[in-house]
């Protein structure tokens, strides 16, 4: 099928004839330390989306390159309120087989405690600090609204993609059988897609028991309106080396509730040698599968969620616990509404990063180097970086060595490939790289716990200071 021909419709549930099937699939990802507390600063982004998208501010998400901000003059900073990264929400829309003409309808989306950061096809945003189409950064808080609407869209009909992309966070989510969309200023997908950030906690709290070794999970729901218990039906605790070692194990069901202090679960926080086996990654994605399926998604759907995370899921090293988001956390946190009777089904994946003991132990060998190590490591990493650069730049190279030169490294700047694929890493900066894909966040986060000559030095020396908002009383 042409990826912009209108699809055959889905068969609607029994006695659901008149209305429109709607699908929204996303994740929520954060990071807690060993006592269960959200980190802040974890407004990096996995998966950069490709140019077209709009966008609040190109400095809300920033990439995960591995260049240090001495390279960069004036790098934005992580920010330190942004507890929570909303992923890459998709909502698919499937008409009635008796179907045939056009509808037109408003989606409205709001994100309490959050920024509503990246959207495609185009919509109407209204966020704290948005002001004549500049963003101007301050608090973020958990009393923070921001919205998105998209009104008067057109739905069902036949016209070609507007954008064309080879990016696979993009192409992934357009392999489903899905009615057309497109807006009244003529932009066309096969969804509607938002991002933000937010200051707000999972509902799940793990922390780490020392005397035990084990991960204990109890529920964080800060006063959640619910009418009835909640239930997380399926959890999965996943470990992945360097290297690509997988291991994971199913974990049961729990129900979160208003006592924080109860102990919903428990399971060890390790796994055994031969826990990591070589068919773990096709058993893990099935699993995920199923109960994404189980949960209402059509398989495609289920399935384009699971390729679009295919890096951050399953190939960035770390521990993390995965589970299915209950549906009244989801819309309380974010309210969807269709102005057109719908069946609406959201299905939201919950992430955990979790710290480990390895990671713990990289701080403090980064907080023991000396003023000394740290100055002749940036050194030498400067006349390494600098002289690849010139040297790929004098020594009279083809047309074809240029465009290679400058394709390496605006991957390597914009975090596509590892800054060891274009310049050789001294140790002290790798140690600080070995730390993964949230190393800037657990690096600030521990020179606030425990301030150290070694880490202040090294935070300084390699611009990693976090951004320092300031709260305006006409935003907030």
């Amino acid at each position: 099928m042409h990826p912009g021909s209108r699809p055959a419709a889905r068969r609607p549930r029994a006695g659901a004839e008149e209305k429109w099937t709607v699908h929204e699939w996303g994740t929520f990802t954060s990071l807690q330390d060993e006592s269960g507390t959200a980190i802040g600063g974890i407004n990096t982004d996995d998966e950069p989306v490709p140019p077209f998208v709009h966008r609040l501010d190109g400095f809300v998400l920033l990439n995960t390159s591995e260049v240090p901000g001495i390279f960069f003059q004036g790098a934005p900073s992580r920010h330190p309120d942004v507890t929570m990264r909303l992923e890459t929400p998709v909502i698919y829309f499937h008409p009635p087989a008796a179907q045939t003409n056009l509808q037109t309808l408003s989606v409205e989306v709001k994100f309490r405690g959050g920024w509503l950061s990246e959207f495609y096809p185009d919509a109407s945003l209204t966020v704290p600090g948005l002001d004549n189409g500049r963003f101007q950064f301050g608090r973020l808080l958990a009393s923070t609204e921001s919205r998105l609407a998209w009104n008067d869209l057109k739905i069902g009909g036949d016209w070609p993609l507007t954008e064309e992309t080879s990016a696979h966070v993009w192409t992934s989510p357009r392999a489903v059988q899905a009615a057309m969309v497109q807006t009244t200023n003529g932009e066309s997908e096969k969804f509607l897609f938002y991002r933000g950030v937010a200051h707000i906690n999972a509902p799940l709290k793990i922390s780490r028991d020392t005397d035990s070794g084990e991960l204990l999970f109890r529920s964080q729901l800060e006063g959640l309106p619910v009418d009835k218990p909640l239930r997380i039906r399926s959890l999965w605790l996943v470990d992945i080396r360097p290297g690509g070692k997988i291991a994971f194990r199913p974990l049961p069901p729990v129900s979160p509730a208003d006592d924080s202090e109860k102990i919903l679960a428990h399971t060890p926080a390790g796994f055994a040698p031969g826990d990591y086996g070589s068919g773990n990654l096709d058993k893990l994605k099935a699993s995920l599968l199923a109960a994404l399926v189980a949960e209402g998604l059509y398989t495609d759907e289920a399935q384009a969620l699971l390729n679009t995370w295919e890096l951050s899921y399953f190939k960035s090293t770390g521990l993390r616990v995965f589970f299915l988001v209950p549906r009244a956390w989801t819309d309380f946190y974010l309210p969807l509404e269709i102005s057109q009777p719908s069946d609406l089904n959201r299905v939201m994946v919950g992430r955990i990063e979790l710290v480990t003991p390895g990671q713990r132990n990289l701080l403090r060998e980064i907080s023991g180097f000396s003023t000394n190590e740290i100055s002749q490591d940036v050194f030498q990493l400067c006349t390494n970086y600098y002289g690849r650069f010139f040297s790929g730049m004098t020594n009279q190279p083809s047309a074809q060595q240029i465009r290679e030169f400058n394709r390496d490294m605006a991957q390597v700047n914009a975090g596509q490939k590892p800054l060891a694929f274009f310049v050789s890493v001294p140790r002290t900066y790798q140690t600080y790289l070995d730390l993964g894909r949230f190393r800037n966040a657990l690096i600030l986060d521990e020179a606030k716990a425990h301030p150290t000559e070694g880490l202040t030095n090294f935070i300084a020396t390699y611009r990693l200071q976090a951004w320092h908002p300031v709260q305006t009383p006409s935003h907030f």
